[in-house]
């Protein structure tokens, strides 16, 4: 369901701002970097929709480094190719090609830093899901509190991180076409130090809690 929500919510996002009267070209630089916020916050808790299938990588002695790449492949692998063609898509409808170095910066910085917090978030903070085979309306009970505290810092920590590279393609876009060229570049950085942080930590806390999360899983 979350991955199907990615394009629908730039569509919800644009429609009140270009009804407020935002000019079209600069909303066309709005859908890439928000499907990349929701892709990378997807699997801020995919442990726990394994359910009690996690049993097989803790009883099979897989190392956390490998859970944690192997679980981001698939996000990177539908990112990659949604950054380069929407950007290439967004860029052409705004019609100033000079912007697309902060396009992929701003967008990849955000994936990738979504993702280096969710492979810590679904580690350390899992949180009961709908288990397969129930109702998608079923909710488990869960403290609403963590559930929300877990979803905030996947969410908002890519943005945080990326704020560098937003204010590099904002001076870019209005001040000097030169910026967009830093906002490429420290876009590329953090996203690259955030994600390979969050998989060492990640990977780490898989090692220490894998019993831990087994146990959550079945009491979920």
């Amino acid at each position: 369901m979350s991955l199907i929500m990615i394009p629908i919510v730039p569509i919800i996002a644009i429609l009140p701002l270009s009804i407020a009267g935002v000019p079209l070209n600069y909303l066309a630089l709005v859908p890439v970097p928000l499907m990349c916020v929701f892709l990378g916050w997807t699997m801020h808790n995919d442990v726990a929709y394994d359910s009690t299938a996690i049993w097989l990588h803790v009883a099979s002695g897989t190392r956390g480094m490998a859970d944690r790449v192997g679980r981001l492949l698939p996000a990177l692998l539908m990112g990659i190719p949604l950054i380069g063609i929407g950007s290439a898509l967004s860029i052409a409808f705004y019609g100033d090609w000079s912007v697309l170095p902060s396009m992929l910066g701003v967008s990849t910085c955000i994936l990738l830093a979504g993702l280096g917090f969710s492979s810590y978030t679904s580690t350390r903070f899992p949180y009961p899901v709908t288990k397969p085979g129930d109702s998608p309306f079923a909710q488990p009970q869960a403290s609403d509190t963590a559930s929300a505290l877990v979803q905030s810092l996947t969410f908002t920590g890519s943005i945080v991180v990326a704020l560098p590279a937003l204010i590099f393609a904002y001076l870019g876009i209005f001040e000097d076409p030169a910026w967009h060229l830093r906002a490429l570049g420290v876009g590329l950085g953090m996203g690259l130090v955030t994600v390979i942080v969050g998989i060492w930590v990640g990977s780490r806390t898989f090692n220490r809690r894998g019993p831990e999360m087994l146990a959550s899983a079945q009491r979920a």
